[in-house]
């Protein structure tokens, strides 16, 4: 006969000087959170303060700020969009959210803290704009749900300026010729960046490609997987450029009886290749590039086609992008009009 739950309860862990509350969660898995006191008094008034608010969250009324933790937002978002692309950008953001924040209610996320969080930060600005953005998101979530009382709105920090890297045409054989040096992940890591320079599309996008989204007869590629939900990272349909369609048809022949995916280990084809990240950077250091990113091969695309003269609303179509992003980003490659109009006066 199993032994019946005696309920959230006070425990000391060995290598922690604070009381941890040892409790069975709603979906039935023991979790532990920390009471944030060494001090046992203390760590009992938490604990009659953290059983009044599951029984307040029990009967579905919000409860108020003060009694609800930044980590208990995060976790309850983390369950809530955990087979979604963007929980593992969650589960970085949370990793430095709760370094900062660590055992602090929901009413310490204000103006000033926000600003402390971002001065107290090395990563770059973008980085903790995505962040913040996170911890925004589960705050949302938590008050759309009726589970915490709405906190005072603050405003995330706008991010750094846009990268303006971009690759030459003798850069990129240089880069082609490097990673064809990488023994371990040449097979896929060539064909990514092939892909990535004629297409321009998203470094996800490209790793969850599947023969099926791919129609040689029509010779369109569509980076938009079914039944997956569309997010703000657009995804385009379009059509196969004419250089890049001898090695896609390569890969094909070699592998579409073998594997669904075009992203596959080469001695194991049914297991899918997660990643070319590592590989991408250790071909970029023989290259010598220091600056460049699997982004960059974005940047290039846009760039290129800019430079040669097509016009803005044309390449906003080809790269599923926003008319005004690509116009502030990408614009001032090709000011050949303006050079006219100098000429002219």
């Amino acid at each position: 006969m199993s032994r019946p739950g005696t309920g959230p309860r006070l425990i000391k862990r060995k290598t922690k000087q604070n009381y941890y509350i040892r409790f069975i969660d709603t979906d039935g898995k023991q979790k532990e959170r920390s009471t944030g006191t060494a001090t046992c008094t203390e760590a009992q008034e938490i604990l009659e303060t953290f059983l009044r608010e599951r029984r307040t969250a029990q009967t579905g009324q919000a409860i108020h700020p003060t009694k609800m933790t930044v980590a208990q937002v995060l976790e309850d978002y983390a369950h809530f969009i955990q087979n979604d692309r963007e929980a593992s950008r969650l589960g970085y953001a949370i990793e430095h959210i709760l370094d900062f924040w660590e055992d602090g209610t929901l009413d310490k996320v204000n103006k000033e803290t926000i600003k402390a969080y971002v001065a107290s930060s090395p990563r770059a600005k973008g980085t903790v704009r995505r962040e913040l953005t996170c911890l925004r998101a589960a705050i949302n979530h938590a008050i759309s749900m009726n589970r915490v009382l709405p906190i005072a709105k603050f405003t995330i920090p706008k991010g750094g300026k846009p990268k303006d890297r971009w690759l030459t045409r003798t850069e990129m054989a240089k880069l082609l010729q490097a990673a064809g040096q990488e023994f371990r992940s040449k097979f896929s890591l060539r064909l990514f960046i092939v892909i990535a320079f004629y297409t321009g599309a998203r470094r996800s996008a490209i790793m969850e490609l599947e023969w099926s989204q791919i129609d040689f007869e029509d010779r369109t590629i569509d980076f938009n997987k079914p039944g997956q939900e569309e997010t703000n990272k657009r995804r385009a349909k379009i059509p196969i450029p004419k250089k890049l369609l001898p090695h896609l048809q390569r890969r094909y022949r070699y592998s579409n009886d073998k594997s669904p995916f075009v992203f596959h280990h080469k001695k194991s084809p049914y297991k899918k290749v997660q990643n070319v990240v590592k590989g991408f950077r250790a071909a970029c250091e023989r290259a010598n590039f220091n600056d460049v990113t699997p982004h960059t091969l974005r940047h290039t695309r846009v760039s290129l086609l800019v430079q040669s003269g097509e016009k803005i609303s044309d390449v906003a179509a080809f790269m599923n992008m926003s008319f005004p992003t690509l116009e502030r980003v990408y614009a001032h490659h090709n000011n050949q009009h303006i050079r006219d109009m100098a000429d002219r006066m």
